[in-house]
């Protein structure tokens, strides 16, 4: 018989899928400008890592995620990096970039909660 995975494999899953949607999405806009591939990737982290980074650095959360895992680094550099290369085919995918960008936003509010939190944060600051 089938059975699920337990609720953090499939929040940690979907947060890897939704890191790499908002690194693809951030890709897409720097290419419509022109950038050039560093710009790109180096774009695609920034808004994929960004809030988690600044949601850390406020709460004194530290190492922060992305240098405790490098591979988040990896992931959103190498997914905006991708993008470059099929983003003629990207394109065709707006909805599924919409409801993946829904799903980011849903998991980063969750993990940015758990992880306030967990250090104790009052409740108006978990809300925030």
């Amino acid at each position: 018989m089938w059975s699920l995975p337990p609720s953090d494999s499939v929040l940690h899953f979907l947060s890897l899928v939704a890191l790499a949607a908002q690194a693809m999405t951030a890709a897409l806009a720097a290419g419509r400008r022109s950038m050039d591939w560093l710009g790109v990737c180096f774009l695609g982290c920034i808004t994929a890592l960004g809030g988690g980074t600044l949601r850390d650095l406020f709460l004194g959360h530290y190492p922060l995620a992305w240098v405790q895992n490098p591979f988040y680094l990896a992931l959103t550099g190498g997914a905006a990096f991708v993008t470059i290369l099929v983003a003629r085919l990207v394109h065709r995918l707006n909805l599924a970039f919409i409801v993946l960008d829904a799903i980011g936003l849903v998991v980063f509010t969750m993990t940015g909660c758990d992880v306030a939190w967990q250090m104790d944060a009052s409740l108006p600051i978990v809300i925030v």
